[in-house]
């Protein structure tokens, strides 16, 4: 899993959150988009335990984002309210996401330091695309203003998609009846949730199926039974991991369920080769079967749970 998709894995246990960027991605992204992660900065920033969130939430690619927006003037910590991530193309490269951010920022104020430093500055369908780095590899990252509350950010083909959509020369990620459904069903539950489709789900899914990757599973195999994978993070006494893995079927599900049983039947047998924190999560797992879809929760500390939802798709079985 990419190490940026952690962002969306802590949160609260409220059901008052107010969150508007999650619905606006659906709006804003493009339909072939298989994974997004919705985090609300400000309320995260309200918590005491924020500096260890902030410590796993932000990856480099993230931070060096923060670095640039720093230096032309806009406050990632104060200007950035809500943040969504999303993830399209080739999902084994970790490092091409785009997103939405939204917050009060001042675009003026950006396109004069990028003009008056001479940095490069794009123009697409009526927006400013400014780049941050020389923006003539096809790896460097852009972003744009929409308006003062708007931002959107990935590489220069992620970006121009983007904007496609808003100009309706290319779908949106709200045709996607099911994504829809998803986020409704997610939106306003905690400060930070994401979903995963298609092989980003069965990527995700399988840490929690094969030990964190100690038990082989053909992921071909996986990615034919996994639907989608909706998670969020309860923030409370504990940390709180929900996931719940949508199958194709049912019979799906409980075979998930099955394997589980075995798993735990197995533990003391495979403990050696995991940690000692990642074998107590997988050991404590509350499985339940709900129809097609397959509840799972865990309890643990943000940097034990990190070495199990962050963990790299196993490459068993691919060609």
């Amino acid at each position: 899993m990419s190490g940026v998709f952690l962002s969306a894995m802590l949160a609260f246990s409220s059901s008052l959150f107010a969150q508007y960027a999650g619905q606006d991605a659906l709006a804003s992204f493009p339909a072939d988009t298989q994974q997004m992660a919705y985090t609300n900065l400000a309320t995260l920033r309200t918590l005491p335990q924020y500096p260890l969130i902030e410590a796993h939430l932000l990856s480099p690619q993230l931070r060096n984002l923060e670095t640039l927006l720093r230096s032309a003037g806009v406050n990632p910590e104060r200007d950035v309210n809500e943040l969504v991530l999303g993830w399209r193309g080739d999902l084994q490269d970790t490092t091409r996401f785009f997103g939405l951010a939204e917050g009060n920022f001042d675009p003026n104020r950006v396109h004069d330091f990028f003009v008056n430093n001479k940095m490069l500055v794009q123009r697409y369908s009526g927006y400013d695309l400014y780049a941050f780095g020389s923006g003539l590899t096809r790896t460097e990252m852009f972003f744009t203003f929409i308006d003062s509350s708007t931002a959107e950010f990935g590489r220069l083909g992620d970006l121009k998609a983007l904007i496609d959509v808003r100009t309706s020369s290319r779908p949106l990620l709200n045709s996607n009846a099911d994504f829809r459904r998803w986020e409704g069903d997610l939106d306003g539950l905690a400060p930070q949730w994401g979903i995963s489709t298609g092989q980003a789900a069965a990527n995700q899914a399988i840490p929690w199926l094969t030990q964190g990757g100690k038990i082989q599973v053909d992921p071909s195999a996986l990615f034919g039974s996994v639907k989608a994978v909706l998670y969020r993070m309860d923030w409370g006494s504990n940390i709180m991991a929900h996931l719940s893995i949508i199958c194709t079927n049912p019979e799906a599900a409980n075979g998930f369920n099955q394997l589980f049983t075995l798993l735990r039947s197995a533990q003391p047998a495979v403990s050696q080769n995991i940690s000692p924190a990642l074998s107590q999560i997988l050991q404590n797992l509350n499985v339940q079967v709900d129809g097609s879809k397959l509840n799972l929760d865990a309890s643990a500390s943000i940097s034990d749970l990190s070495q199990l939802l962050n963990a790299p798709p196993t490459t068993e079985g691919q060609k």
